[in-house]
């Protein structure tokens, strides 16, 4: 743990890592909170046996409720509270435990929360502004519809590279080629498959993100050592997926199959609703500009809504009450053209309340089976009998899929997983790069293809495409696991502690 003390020193004197630092030291404190109360007599520890059987009821509770029943997932997620709490009384903790672990789960939400708010506010303002609008406007006249999802995947990656986040680049840039994407006639599927694909690789693979500073903290790598071994497992997945974006844009949309009455509708639409002209990109600018200087996230978003709200008032005519209201209720237009109502009809911070109800029943539930203990204990059996680097890498990749799926924190998923299989990684003389890489792998590259996560729900409210539809077509969301585990069977890509296997784990292999 010392590393990650030192790291967490080091990234609080950058201002940039505010959030990370804070994120970094309460994960940490909450690891302790299992091994103190268990030292009580008072507390059982639960069983293997035990701890598997809750996570399966709870997993169960979950895919029943979203794919059977058709229950709302937060009231499925308040089931599976009751379970969980249910069990942590039979270990032995009191009421008052529970609650506590209740509310230092919403604890750890609250900045998260606070953004996703603002990204609302942010969405807003950049349709009022005529930000979105343009883009769809210059979008539709200059994109070939068969290199569209490639565009759309290279350009939220270029995004999300440069401000460090998948929910900005699919929440403005991602808005704007769903738009465009409308009015060329394709699936809406197949376009939100390429935003999320293109969004999450350039959060994975940027420097300025919380997940990837956050993996390379947890696992004691330094940033670039921990991005250099990620390269070896996101780009070749990357490149596939460019590709099959190709062979998609080139077999569904034939040539001339696109309704060229249909586009124009949409040009002229826009240009009669809004100013349009190339000053309407200064927000991205500014932004892009707020991200090299380093500033924080929160302040960062903040500008960019209120340089919004101040050129909606300027070039569309806004008045300051109505961009107000607008940046709460989102933006609302009848422009005569049910489509394009759709299409830009969104953002505002009311929209973004459903998600933070889910956020906040996904944290009170992770953080009531990292307390009792329900995840360590099945973890540290799964570590404890993984005695090769294929079987390891496998067990690590699975286990940060299922505790991103049932506790929907990346802080607490990758806190608990690196403490868990590092000494394992150790033992096996395999740098830890490959650990922190395969953190993320899973970690971060499928939080989006989790309905009832809140980076699922999210892409899903904001793109205004249901998680299991572009699940599909998310191919770099699901490429990257299975590029890992190939990696990890084929041993190419494993590294080991200077440079070569040691003997012992030869001979457990």
């Amino acid at each position: 743990m010392l590393n990650v003390y030192t790291y967490s020193e080091n990234v609080g004197r950058d201002k940039r890592f505010v959030f990370i630092n804070k994120s970094i030291n309460y994960c940490i404190n909450l690891t302790y909170k299992f091994e103190e109360k268990v030292m009580e007599k008072k507390i059982k520890k639960p069983t293997f046996l035990a701890a598997i059987s809750i996570m399966i009821i709870v997993v169960a509770i979950l895919m029943a409720s979203l794919l059977w029943l058709n229950i709302d997932i937060r009231i499925a997620l308040l089931f599976s509270i009751i379970v969980a709490s249910a069990y942590g009384m039979y270990l032995g903790y009191k009421w008052d435990d529970i609650q506590k672990m209740m509310m230092d789960g919403v604890y750890s939400m609250l900045i998260a929360t606070f953004i996703l708010l603002l990204i609302g506010a942010v969405i807003a303002t950049w349709i009022a502004s005529g930000t979105i609008p343009y883009i769809i406007y210059i979008g539709l006249k200059i994109i070939n519809p068969k290199f569209f999802l490639i565009c759309a995947c290279l350009a939220c990656s270029f995004m999300s590279i440069a401000c460090g986040s998948s929910w900005s680049s699919a929440g403005t840039v991602g808005i704007a080629f769903m738009g465009i994407g409308a009015g060329l006639g394709i699936n809406p599927a197949f376009t939100a498959g390429a935003v999320v694909s293109g969004s999450y690789f350039g959060d994975k693979m940027s420097p300025f993100s919380d997940t990837t500073n956050l993996a390379s903290a947890m696992s004691g790598v330094s940033l670039f050592s921990h991005m250099g071994s990620m390269l070896w497992t996101t780009v070749p997945a990357y490149i596939i997926a460019i590709i099959m974006y190709g062979v998609l844009g080139f077999t569904t949309v034939a040539k001339g199959t696109v309704d060229e009455s249909t586009v124009d509708l949409y040009l002229d639409n826009l240009a009669a609703n809004f100013n349009l002209s190339p000053i309407c990109l200064l927000p991205i600018v500014v932004l892009l500009v707020v991200v090299i200087k380093k500033a924080p996230a929160i302040p960062g978003l903040v500008v960019s809504a209120l340089l919004g709200a101040v050129m909606a008032m300027i070039l569309q005519g806004t008045s300051f009450v109505d961009i107000s209201n607008i940046m709460y209720n989102g933006f609302t237009i009848d422009s005569g053209v049910a489509d394009i109502d759709r299409l830009l009809n969104r953002g505002g911070l009311s929209s973004m309340l459903w998600t933070v109800a889910l956020y906040f029943f996904a944290c009170v539930l992770g953080n009531i089976l990292d307390v009792t203990g329900v995840l360590r204990t099945v973890l540290e059996k799964v570590a404890g009998i993984t005695k090769r680097a294929s079987t390891l890498v496998t067990a690590t990749l699975a286990s940060s899929f299922i505790m991103q799926a049932l506790t929907g924190s990346l802080e607490s998923s990758m806190l608990i997983n690196s403490k868990l299989f590092a000494p394992a990684y150790d033992d096996l003389g395999i740098d830890r790069k490959v650990l922190s890489r395969s953190l993320e792998d899973t970690g971060t590259m499928c939080a989006a293809l989790i309905p009832w996560n809140s980076n699922g729900m999210y892409m899903a409210s904001t793109l205004g495409v249901a998680t299991l539809s572009y699940l599909p077509y998310c191919f770099l969301g699901w490429l990257t696991p299975v590029v890992a585990l190939i990696l990890a069977w084929t041993g190419i890509g494993i590294f080991y502690k200077d440079g070569k296997k040691p003997a012992k784990v030869a001979k457990a292999q």
